[in-house]
């Protein structure tokens, strides 16, 4: 589809609505965008979703009053493709007036500066990442610094900025002298999760072998290849990921190189909505971010939250946000980013002290008291009802 039909697109949905919700990707599969379109919805708004995916056009979510327009992924990469990937979204919103603009992450956010600007309407900007310190970044100063100046540039129009962990709250409020931000961590909404039987059954696997998992995608610097590499020194477990990914097919090379095949599997994901139940059915979650970036020194991954909310302990990079609520709930431990040595002596602790694992998973019964969803829901809403009625 050329971009001069997305505008014509657009002319067959409907004119006017009560949140414009865009997001670089397809929002069908991302759990934070999953949530807070399920929120907007439940305030009873008329929300238009627009990302990238396929089949191209519009179509209905599985959420009431939730529509979604799917932009083909425009080609290339870097400032290329970011060009290519605004000029659609522009085009796109050019005949969507709506009360709110809601950038889902900083690659639609000068589109909808631009939507909101030309309606006289309220922006949001959900800062899930620290965009101008992600691992693409790392080395490239210029780069780097035209993220800067392309959020700065449009931050303080926003009436409202999310973001998922303190410590990006602070960077921004340092950087941008921004105040209105709102926290909104990555805590899934609640799904039953009970323990289940669901991954050994799949994978064929004997009741003593402990399942280690690691859901989301193989990207690089989160790790996969020193988890794999660690796998060496485990006796009786297996590790498990979940997810695709540009990686997956290196480290299922890796797997094969080091002649690991019975100690490391790939599965592919499942859908949000089920996602818990089968993280239920693990003994062990794995999150193993490089500390290559900001990014990652101030994440709180959905893994992480995922994992705990499914009653499963975590092993994890000793990273400030991630080590804060392991070691304070006492749910897991957490090892040196990149160490595959001291990984393995984490795991193999884990795996051979059943004793221990259930007294982990006994307190991840406790980090639902203070980090749970119904509380991020309350303070998401509390955000967004001035912006709708103002």
């Amino acid at each position: 589809m050329e971009l001069h039909e997305h505008s014509d697109l657009s002319k067959s949905v409907h004119h006017s609505v009560d949140v414009a919700f865009a997001l670089t990707g397809d929002p069908r599969a991302n759990s934070r965008a999953l949530r807070q379109l399920g929120l907007l919805s439940e305030l009873g708004l008329k929300v238009l979703v627009l990302g990238l995916g396929t089949p191209v056009g519009m179509t209905r979510m599985n959420i009431q009053d939730v529509n979604l327009i799917c932009l083909p992924r425009p080609p290339g990469s870097g400032p290329r493709f970011f060009w290519r990937n605004h000029r659609q979204f522009k085009s796109a919103l050019k005949y969507i007036k709506s009360t709110v603009y809601h950038a889902s992450d900083l690659y639609t956010l000068p589109a909808m500066r631009q939507a909101a600007d030309r309606h006289h309407a309220r922006l949001v900007f959900d800062a899930r990442e620290l965009y101008t310190h992600v691992p693409s970044t790392t080395r490239r100063p210029w780069v780097r610094t035209t993220w800067e100046v392309i959020q700065h540039l449009h931050i303080h129009r926003a009436n409202c900025v999310y973001t998922v962990s303190e410590s990006i709250a602070h960077h921004l409020q340092k950087t941008h002298n921004v105040q209105n931000i709102c926290l909104m961590r990555n805590i899934p909404a609640p799904q039953p999760a009970t323990s289940s039987r669901s991954l050994r059954e799949r994978l064929a696997l004997p009741p003593n072998v402990t399942i280690i998992l690691h859901q989301g995608n193989l990207q690089k610097h989160r790790g996969a290849s020193v988890m794999v590499e660690a796998m060496l020194h485990i006796d009786n477990a297996v590790l498990v990921f979940m997810g695709r990914g540009p990686l997956r097919s290196d480290i299922e090379h890796l797997v094969q190189n080091l002649e690991l095949q019975s100690k490391v599997r790939f599965i592919d994901p499942v859908p949000p909505e089920k996602l818990l139940a089968v993280t239920a059915s693990a003994d062990l979650g794995l999150t193993f971010l490089e500390d290559c970036c900001l990014n990652h020194r101030y994440a709180l991954p959905n893994k992480l939250f995922e994992y705990l909310a499914a009653g499963v302990p975590v092993i994890a990079s000793d990273l400030p946000e991630i080590s804060q609520i392991i070691q304070r709930f006492s749910v897991g431990c957490v090892v040196p980013p990149g160490n595959t040595k001291a990984l393995a002596v984490a795991l193999n602790r884990a795996v051979s002290n059943t004793e221990l694992r259930q007294k982990w998973v006994t307190n991840t019964h406790d980090v639902q008291k203070v980090f749970n969803f119904a509380t991020e829901s309350e303070r998401f809403i509390a955000a967004y009802l001035p912006l709708l009625n103002g």
